[in-house]
């Protein structure tokens, strides 16, 4: 991938330059969001994500976010990575617009993992063409879990695992969706919908029972966390 960092402090600019180029991928640097935006507007600086801090000299990492939004999209994959740790500066980012959000000091293989998670989000056209239609399938398969979408049958390590149907339906979300951030109101509004009024309670419970059965755990190279009063996150690694 081809990624850019926006980063004022030239310590941690460094660290973050040699954590994507270690991990196989370009990394181009920039120091205030002026001079990523007027990189951004050029065809040959086009990148499939952005890395940015939150403080910056002339602007903010939030305006920065919102240019990109309204001017190229959601192509393009944005991880905020900043010292402000509050749950409402959390929220504040991903409310911008931001994939994900991971707070300082710098963990390098915390880092390294993100970046391989956000990446498998990433679909490139094919010789310059539309990006291909993905080929329909009834499985879906992640590291040692096997999902059957059409007979709702999952399997660990090749062992049947008995999920209730809301429990496979919130599994499957989450497998779809690996790195993402998905808030409490999204995976009750996708996986119940309309039918009931459903407590916070009752959403805590199932996702206990997710967590538990299919050991989501790094024995099996993943990894569900839990951000109080937001939502969940799926990461593989």
């Amino acid at each position: 991938m081809n990624i850019a960092s926006l980063e004022d402090d030239p310590i941690e600019s460094r660290l973050i330059h040699q954590v994507v180029t270690n991990a196989g991928h370009t990394c181009a640097t920039y120091h205030t969001g002026a001079a990523l935006l007027e990189a951004l507007r050029q065809p040959q600086h086009a990148c499939d994500m952005l890395i940015l801090d939150w403080h910056l000299p002339d602007m903010t990492g939030k305006e920065v976010i919102e240019w990109v939004r309204a001017n190229l999209g959601d192509s393009i994959i944005v991880m905020f990575l900043t010292n402000r740790v509050l749950e409402e500066n959390i929220v504040a980012g991903l409310m911008a617009g931001a994939d994900d959000y991971m707070t300082k000091p710098i963990r390098e293989a915390e880092l390294s993992a993100r970046i391989h998670a956000l990446s498998k989000r990433i679909r490139r056209p094919l010789n310059g063409g539309t990006p291909a239609p993905a080929a329909a399938s009834n499985v879906l398969e992640a590291g040692v879990y096997s999902f059957d979408l059409f007979r709702k049958g999952v399997t660990v390590r090749g062992v049947p695992v008995d999920l209730k149907p809301k429990e496979f339906d919130i599994a499957v979300l989450f497998f779809q969706n690996i790195g993402q951030l998905i808030s409490r109101e999204h995976i009750m509004e996708s996986i119940w919908g309309r039918e009931l009024v459903m407590t916070s309670r009752t959403l805590d419970t199932h996702m206990s029972q997710v967590r538990t059965k299919l050991q989501l755990k790094p024995d099996n190279n993943v990894r569900l966390t839990t951000l109080y009063t937001i939502g969940y996150r799926l990461d593989m690694f």
